[in-house]
């Protein structure tokens, strides 16, 4: 019997490491421009992290008894607009967009006239 040379097993295990890790490679890209693409949708108010925040499409239809945070003059002024979790591609205007993604529901796109109970103030945006 022969002695296998260590130069070619290592370099067999390259070759073999290297033929897998292309397929696992595209598989990770697919995943990601897949989530990409559900990003585009605006989230649901059935989405049941927006469900457990108050989340609403439209700020003016939220059940201020529900979430006292809308209710008065100050709540008047909340939208996801004003929010700083609201990631307008601009962010000394964030109105310029009509949706944009919100980082506490997972980067999915809402209007900027919704809201949710997660509102913060944007320190760039005067209401």
């Amino acid at each position: 019997m022969s002695e296998q040379n260590p130069k070619n097993n290592s370099r067999r295990n390259f070759l073999l490491q290297a033929a897998l890790a292309v397929p696992a490679a595209m598989a990770v890209q697919t995943l990601l421009s897949n989530k990409a693409f559900a990003a585009d949708d605006l989230v649901s108010e059935k989405d049941p992290a927006a469900a457990a925040l108050g989340f609403r499409l439209d700020a003016s239809k939220v059940d201020t008894k529900k979430w006292p945070k809308r209710a008065g003059a100050e709540g008047a002024k909340q939208f996801c607009w004003t929010c700083a979790l609201y990631q307008a591609k601009d962010s000394k205007n964030p109105k310029a967009d009509a949706t944009a993604p919100c980082l506490i529901l997972g980067g999915k796109k809402v209007k900027q006239t919704s809201w949710c109970n997660s509102w913060a103030p944007n320190p760039n945006v005067k209401a």
